[in-house]
């Protein structure tokens, strides 16, 4: 298993915090705009600022659920393939604390009750059994 893989669901979190965050500011900006209405027919395309936003707003949430989608996938994966490459518990813990549940090396530290030290120890124990 290489880092990348490992580092996959860590990525994704990564991806739909940013994404939530541009659907959030699509959300505000759009309550701003307030339609022009002048009374004329208007064409089936897309050309006002309200029906801009809402279309963006749209395919932001397809992507955020579309990346939501793969974390599910790579959370389900993930831990089955740290179970079957390593084989010493401790080491087994940190990784999925670290990859799985994307904590930070002094969180799992203080869950496991050791030293940070300690904690970064056994995670580059673990990814040197991987090479």
């Amino acid at each position: 298993m290489t880092e990348k893989e490992l580092n996959s669901v860590r990525e994704l979190n990564k991806q739909i915090r940013r994404q939530e965050q541009y659907l959030q500011a699509l959300r505000l900006s759009a309550e701003n705009l307030v339609p022009i209405l002048d009374g004329l027919p208007h064409s089936n395309v897309a050309k006002s600022r309200v029906e801009k936003s809402v279309l963006m707003i749209i395919e932001s949430e397809r992507e955020l659920e579309n990346l939501r989608a793969q974390l599910d996938r790579a959370s389900e994966d993930l831990p089955a393939r740290i179970h079957d490459e390593v084989s010493d518990v401790q080491e087994r813990t940190v990784l999925l604390l670290r990859y799985v549940a994307c904590m930070r090396f002094r969180d799992i530290a203080f869950q496991l009750e050791m030293s940070e030290r300690r904690v970064f120890q056994i995670h580059h124990d673990a990814l040197k059994s991987f090479s």
